[in-house]
């Protein structure tokens, strides 16, 4: 068995969340089954989410309404919910209004959040709710940390990514890349960091510890000349790249070990968000406008079963 070393990607386990944050709900489901076995309401708009370390809690963004630069009633809260009861269990108020998106939990259990509004990362202490901004210069919208370097890495829709170290809470890099980005994603070993151009259909590939740019992989299937969102996703036992392409209702698997894409296909509108599933043969992935998850298997590409959602499915999750 695979010795997990980030708490951020996890195998997968029986059970799934999943953020419809249209709806303003969050869903429990049966991952064998796939039947629905609770839903929350969720206090706002409910983007992201990530666990604690020792898997019984989950820790949401609620962003507010609207979209990146399009926000409306923009919000300023985390909520907490406890996983074996399935009940919202508080709200954590990160003291001012900062659209909080990405999140992610570090290996001391600090709970990162981008802070949009605010030009900033938040380290948040969820024993105390104690919440420590990190100015990054610009909109940041999406986290990953790497427990390997010790630093969280930004995303901030530009051609550059933040690196923060973890420990001093403060900046200690700007990773320079051919176009501005979006998507970002980091390897289960912490070693590699995956960067999802906008403006060209493509992924950069970059060494976490030194910041160099090893590749530039083509993204086959995608629309090259179409600025769009895309997200990356590395699967657990590090074996498989997943990007997907918003507007092109496109998804691509590559292997880790040697960025071949092998498979891509199709997807409903708007795919977002993935997951993977126990086994750690498929993955999930959120066709968010169209409210529907696929689930995949990944050497394939193959589609193998669906189900629907209410509006605005965005992140997902398969838990112990």
């Amino acid at each position: 068995m695979m010795t997990m070393l980030d708490p951020n990607n996890r195998p997968g386990g029986p059970h799934l969340i999943v953020t419809a944050k249209t709806a303003h709900k969050v869903h429990f489901l049966d991952a064998a089954t796939l039947a629905m076995t609770a839903t929350l309401d969720m206090p706002g708009s409910t983007h992201e989410i990530a666990l604690s370390l020792d898997g019984r809690t989950a820790y949401a963004s609620v962003y507010g309404d609207g979209i990146f630069a399009k926000r409306v009633n923009p919000d300023r809260r985390i909520v907490v919910i406890d996983l074996p009861s399935k009940s919202l269990t508080r709200v954590i108020d990160l003291g001012a209004v900062y659209a909080p998106h990405g999140v992610m939990m570090d290996e001391a259990g600090t709970l990162w959040s981008s802070g949009e509004l605010g030009n900033a990362v938040l380290a948040i202490d969820p024993a105390t709710d104690k919440v420590t901004p990190i100015e990054v210069g610009s909109t940041a919208h999406w986290v990953a940390v790497s427990h390997v370097t010790g630093k969280v890495f930004v995303s901030l829709k530009q051609d550059y990514a933040v690196v923060v170290d973890t420990a001093r809470r403060a900046v200690i890099d700007r990773i320079k890349l051919p176009q501005v980005f979006e998507g970002l994603a980091i390897a289960p070993d912490g070693a590699t960091l995956y960067c999802a151009a906008q403006g060209t259909n493509q992924l950069y590939v970059v060494d976490a510890g030194s910041h160099a740019l090893k590749c530039a992989v083509p993204i086959e299937g995608a629309d090259g000349s179409k600025r769009q969102m895309r997200r990356v996703r590395v699967s657990p036992d590090n074996r498989y790249v997943v990007v997907t392409s918003n507007q092109d209702a496109h998804a691509a698997i590559y292997l880790a070990d040697t960025m071949q894409q092998i498979a891509s296909f199709p997807t409903k509108k708007s795919p977002m968000g993935m997951g993977f599933a126990p086994g750690g043969t498929h993955a999930y992935v959120c066709c968010h406008d169209d409210a529907e998850v696929f689930e995949f298997e990944l050497a394939t590409g193959r589609v193998t079963r669906t189900f629907p959602t209410a509006a605005g499915c965005e992140f997902i999750i398969a838990y112990q």
